[in-house]
């Protein structure tokens, strides 16, 4: 199973960007999940222990009751043109870093900050870049 998983709706450029990066990285469609998966129909049943990060544009995703012990949902809110850029910049923060550091989290990327939800936390999380 790979580490990283792209949603569908990222562009290739993006994911070029990403896989020149970043080891263990797939997309839904590609070599992962089927081409048309609605994320929380399909795409979250299936991350259960898969352990891994699941990156996404759909900001449907970033809420408090999609997190999990076996994953992390990443969700991005910046430029399209600059999404390869911001998912590299984000796996390298250092509250980030590691997939331990990771999983459980439903996290919220944009310019400004990381916003982010933890399991059994009552609030969510704000982190400056």
């Amino acid at each position: 199973m790979k580490r990283h998983i792209l949603d569908e709706n990222f562009p290739v450029s993006a994911m070029q960007a990403v896989r020149r990066k970043v080891a263990s990285v797939t997309q839904v469609g590609q070599d992962w999940g089927e081409s048309g998966w609605l994320d929380v129909e399909q795409i979250l049943p299936h991350l259960h222990g898969s352990r891994a990060t699941f990156h996404t544009f759909d900001a449907g995703l970033f809420k408090r009751r999609y997190g999990h012990r076996d994953y992390c949902l990443v969700s991005y809110d910046v430029p399209e043109a600059e999404l390869g850029d911001w998912v590299v910049k984000f796996l390298r923060h250092r509250s980030f870093r590691t997939h331990a550091q990771r999983l459980g989290k439903v996290i919220k990327v944009s310019s400004s900050k990381l916003a982010y939800w933890e399991l059994h936390a009552p609030r969510m999380k704000n982190i400056e870049w």
